[in-house]
């Protein structure tokens, strides 16, 4: 699912889900961040505040930024959706997510920084508690007979954030594409384990001001182990069918949606 949550995610659609109003939630986001993150690290409510201060800056940097390439990205996605889109096409707006990711968190390391360095060793362990518990939760859902049903569900969910509205034909193949992953439990939980172990590696980093080094391990969460291959393989595989496969109808819809987020994007970035 890492292609699929890279555009999600650059595009603002996973932060805002269920938000009806980009412009809204864009404004929302560093309260929305700060209470987060809060609930993560535990944070007190100077430290909160300081975290909503940090968070307002970078946000200014991202307003001024990285808008216009989040833009951009959109302009490519809609000429790949009206031509039929190709894996290479997919894979190059991947990278441009992920370098727009890249040079996000890049700016975020030394505002982030000074907070991270502050933290009693109580509050990295709640960090720690959080993210065992959203394992376990991942796990659960993931288990037994009802987990290729909730990777349906996340894969169909997943494509209306970067889509929008999808009609109840193109939602039922997403659910049915995803149902036919050859998912492997222990190969997949070895991934997330991994990458929370360089999340809680990463934060260290910056914490003592290795920003370069942090960064680097977060971005490398972006990308699939060896072991994953083939997994990933399956997921570009549905997304391309699913894309591929759009109604006319439907196509238009999401063009629709695409234009009005560039439409919202531009509002942003004028302000």
């Amino acid at each position: 699912m890492r292609t699929l949550k890279s555009f999600a995610a650059l595009l603002c659609l996973l932060v805002i889900a269920g938000c009806s109003s980009l412009t809204l939630a864009y404004q929302q986001l560093p309260l929305a961040a700060s209470l987060w993150a809060g609930s993560y690290f535990d944070l007190d409510s100077t430290q909160r505040q300081r975290l909503k201060d940090q968070l307002q800056i970078w946000q200014a940097w991202h307003r001024r930024e990285e808008l216009p390439q989040l833009q951009a990205l959109l302009v490519q996605a809609r000429q790949s959706l009206e031509g039929g889109v190709t894996r290479d096409e997919l894979l190059a707006l991947e990278r441009g997510a992920r370098a727009s990711a890249e040079r996000s968190l890049q700016h975020a390391a030394p505002l982030a920084a000074p907070l991270l360095a502050g933290l009693r060793p109580e509050q990295w362990a709640h960090l720690q508690k959080k993210m065992d518990e959203k394992t376990e939760e991942w796990r659960e859902k993931n288990a037994g007979a009802d987990g290729a049903g909730e990777r349906g569900k996340r894969f169909s969910n997943n494509l209306e954030r970067w889509l929008g509205d999808l009609d109840r034909s193109t939602r039922r193949e997403a659910r049915a594409e995803a149902a036919q992953w050859r998912f492997d439990l222990t190969t997949m939980a070895q991934g997330r384990a991994a990458r929370q172990a360089r999340t809680l590696d990463a934060l260290r980093a910056w914490s003592r001001q290795d920003l370069a080094g942090g960064t680097a391990l977060l971005m490398r969460n972006l990308q699939p182990q060896p072991a994953e291959q083939a997994y990933r393989e399956e997921v570009i595989t549905s997304l391309l069918k699913v894309l591929n496969g759009l109604s006319a109808e439907q196509r238009e819809e999401v063009l629709k949606h695409w234009q009005e987020l560039s439409a919202q994007l531009s509002s942003l970035g004028a302000r």
